[in-house]
């Protein structure tokens, strides 16, 4: 099957919508109630960094720098829109409906297999190829959730992201000496539907059990 490879040769407006739709994302957690309000600055920062934080954690960890995201203005610009669209009509983004969850599931696909892509045309070995792409897809969560004083959602029991990311990028570089476009396709798509199943059956990830000592014991000095 001759079927085009997205995921290295990405055409621009793929990479911007992907950026669009995690930007908004950032920018409406800025304006979601809590307990700290932000000001324009927090809400850009958050759309930053869901935007371009895989984009750029990709770049560094590949030695590809300045990033990309940086080198062309588009990116930037992108960013800038998501915000305009969240401060003129956030209130009615239906960040809970289902098609807003499915661009969110393609985003993250997306991030993955690029990432994982870039890594392997840069020579790492498979297994460093998976953990770039897991890195980039989760990057940005994770910046946001520091930045907001929250553990990251993928370090706690929630709803399973970051393994989704990894089959679906290991699904990806699998296949990817056998059929690159079709791999990338493979990937996406087993993380969109992946992402819909655990939602449908409501499943998360659970607590590790913790390690019991008895009373009076120390863990040994590192």
């Amino acid at each position: 099957m001759d079927v085009p490879n997205f995921a290295s040769n990405t055409p621009l407006w793929l990479a911007l919508f992907t950026t669009f739709v995690a930007a908004t994302s950032g920018a409406v957690i800025g304006r979601t109630p809590g307990r700290v309000k932000y000001d324009i600055v927090g809400v850009f920062v958050f759309a930053f960094f869901l935007g371009l934080g895989g984009g750029i954690t990709r770049d560094v960890l590949l030695g590809n720098v300045p990033p990309l995201a940086l080198r062309s203005p588009w990116y930037l610009v992108t960013v800038l829109g998501a915000v305009l669209v969240v401060l003129l009509i956030g209130r009615w983004i239906p960040v809970n409906g289902w098609i807003f969850i499915l661009l969110d599931a393609l985003t993250l696909g997306l991030y993955g297999v690029i990432a994982a892509q870039m890594a392997i045309e840069f020579g790492l070995p498979d297994i460093g190829a998976i953990m770039v792409g897991f890195l980039a897809a989760i990057a940005g969560g994770a910046i946001v959730a520091v930045l907001r004083g929250e553990t990251p959602e993928i370090l706690r029991p929630s709803e399973p992201y970051a393994i989704l990311v990894v089959i679906g990028v290991t699904i990806f570089v699998l296949l990817d000496q056998v059929n690159a476009g079709v791999a990338a396709l493979l990937c996406v798509g087993s993380v969109v539907i992946l992402r819909f199943a655990t939602l449908r059956w409501q499943i998360q990830t659970r607590a590790i059990r913790p390690i019991e000592r008895e009373p009076g014991t120390n863990p040994p000095d590192m």
